[in-house]
């Protein structure tokens, strides 16, 4: 089953250029577009119940609400600490077979490995040179995690977040499952589809919070 998945995954190419394919005119507005739900999730740790709780219950329930659904495990997220490569690999392959074990049904949402969709560090690399170095600064979690770190904190755990936002805005998508400890980084995707719509003509949707008790999604 897994490897079903990750030959899903290989199609997500094909599905992220239609997706933006045709003329330059501007999309209808976002009241009229359909809606689609992005979440994704790190292949590294231990899963418990407090997960499945807290997120996986939620993602296998938003399959049967929302009508487009993508689910993605964010390895690129991951290395922001160092990683054993083969061990990381294995994770994947794990994750994947938790996550279809646990109800996520391959018929009704796109699961996917993020470092397979190259999209998501080039979009990413346009959305950094349009956010502020003190923005990220700011940000909690990056002052937590530096704290932890003393003086070690990467260039890549500061900029996560903006990775982050385009793994969101990439798909257009329109709603995204969260945790309180996620609403400042979704303050930050919203900011940036403005200002990205702003500056470009309206080509994002600025997605909304589908707030839940999400333990492990998005990256916390």
């Amino acid at each position: 089953m897994a490897l079903y998945s990750m030959r899903k995954a290989r199609g997500c190419w094909s599905f992220i250029r239609a997706l933006h394919k045709g003329s330059a005119a501007a999309p209808a507005p976002q009241k009229d577009s359909k809606k689609r739900v992005f979440s994704g999730i790190q292949p590294t740790g231990i899963l418990h119940l407090g997960n499945y709780l807290g997120a996986i219950e939620s993602w296998v329930r938003l399959q049967d609400e929302y009508d487009s659904v993508l689910y993605s495990i964010v390895d690129l997220h991951s290395i922001t600490v160092p990683q054993d490569p083969a061990v990381l690999r294995q994770s994947i392959l794990d994750m994947t077979a938790v996550l279809l074990a646990c109800g996520i049904n391959p018929e009704k949402s796109i699961l996917f490995q993020q470092s397979q969709v190259s999209e998501h560090t080039q979009l990413s690399w346009i959305l950094s040179c349009m956010v502020r170095l003190p923005r990220l600064q700011h940000l909690h979690q990056w002052k937590a995690k530096t704290t932890k770190q003393k003086h070690d904190g990467t260039v890549g755990l500061l900029t996560y977040p903006v990775l982050q936002a385009a793994d969101i805005l990439l798909y257009k998508s329109t709603h995204v499952p969260i945790g309180e400890d996620q609403v400042q980084h979704m303050e930050l995707v919203q900011d940036l589809a403005q200002g990205f719509n702003k500056k470009y003509g309206e080509f994002f949707p600025v997605p909304e919070s589908i707030l839940s008790m999400c333990v492990l999604v998005l990256l916390t």
